[in-house]
């Protein structure tokens, strides 16, 4: 039985449906596991989850406005205290960057992802908002993730438990609805949609290394986007998949697939898709000595990590992906509960 009764909490008050409900998720999480004492920032990044409950905090006063830095400023901070989990509500990207602060440490605290983003797709998602009744302690065990690491030039940038893309758009949420935004936009903080775009130029060039040389995946405007991925066992056997069912199946735990459309976009109709020409793409494996190598894409393409814009790129710079086994810590249902899906 997991003991969770000192807890860090963070909340994105920008995810899914807004603060409120994000705030009310916190809320109905810490006392559904009977928290007695949590560890959180101020306000909409968590203080304000707690009022009208009985639960002791602490409040850790942050020199950000709410904001990715905020998240990252909170996380710096609650991974050096004793703490049996820190809670986090919000999408994939939010989770992302708990980990990228916890990747960094060892014995960090696990991390119970309750999952208010747009896709809430990532292996740190512990529940959805639907799911929270059922986070009884003694239903819950702590185990260990695979991460994707994302690199600009030599330095690491952000740690992945979805997808790594390289695009002009991303997913997120406007009045309840997933829509396509400008990853531009979306770097400074705002959702403004817009049509998913090529970000392949003649000298673009996307290669795996390691020790034994470069095998080039694709080149030129045969880029239409690159998507890291983790390999699951969901793939195995399932051929359609294509490359990444090999990978699935060979134990290895990552893949990198380029296409020459944009792949990463939700706003599209069966007729959109049926008048889409029949789509080409490459892909390879890579295990932890390899690194996924990417440059000359065109000005203005995002760097995302799980559904975040970490960089907007130009032609002259390179980024790269690898993938670290057992990156971070989870809180997961041991076992399923009746009921949950």
């Amino acid at each position: 039985m997991m003991k969770l009764q000192t807890v860090g909490l963070i909340v994105n008050p920008f995810a899914g449906a807004g603060a409120q409900a994000n705030l009310a998720l916190a809320r109905r999480g810490l006392t559904t596991l009977g928290v007695t004492k949590v560890v959180t920032g101020p306000r909409l990044n968590g203080s304000d989850a707690l009022i009208g409950t009985t639960i002791e905090s602490v409040i850790c006063p942050l020199n950000e406005k709410p904001s990715r830095k905020q998240t990252l400023e909170l996380s710096a901070i609650l991974v050096n205290l004793a703490l049996d989990a820190v809670i986090v509500v919000g999408g994939d990207g939010t989770m992302a960057d708990v980990a990228y602060v916890f990747s960094q440490q060892n014995d960090s605290p696990p991390i119970l992802g309750i999952g208010s983003g747009s896709t809430n797709a990532g292996t740190l998602v512990s529940c959805t908002g639907q799911q929270i009744n059922y986070l009884i302690p003694s239903e819950l065990g702590v185990v260990p993730v695979n991460a994707l690491l994302a690199y600009f030039g030599n330095d690491l940038v952000g740690v992945g438990f979805n997808d790594c893309v390289l695009g002009y758009t991303v997913v997120a949420t406007i009045d309840g609805k997933l829509r396509d935004v400008s990853v531009v936009e979306k770097y400074s903080g705002e959702n403004v949609p817009t049509r998913p775009d090529s970000i392949g130029l003649d000298q673009t060039i996307v290669e795996r290394v390691n020790l034994l040389g470069r095998q080039v995946v694709a080149t030129g405007e045969s880029v239409g986007t690159v998507i890291i991925g983790l390999a699951e066992p969901s793939f195995i056997a399932k051929a359609i998949t294509g490359g990444i069912c090999l990978t699935a199946f060979s134990g290895l735990k990552a893949g990198c697939l380029v296409a020459d459309q944009p792949l990463v976009q939700v706003e599209l109709k069966p007729e959109d898709v049926l008048a889409l020409p029949a789509i080409r793409s490459s892909y390879l494996s890579f295990g932890e000595q390899d690194r996924i190598v990417v440059r000359g894409v065109r000005e203005g393409a995002g760097l995302c990590v799980d559904g975040t814009p970490l960089k907007l790129l130009t032609p002259d710079q390179e980024v790269s992906f690898g993938v670290s086994l057992n990156a971070v810590r989870t809180v997961k249902f041991e076992k399923l509960p009746k009921g949950v899906l």
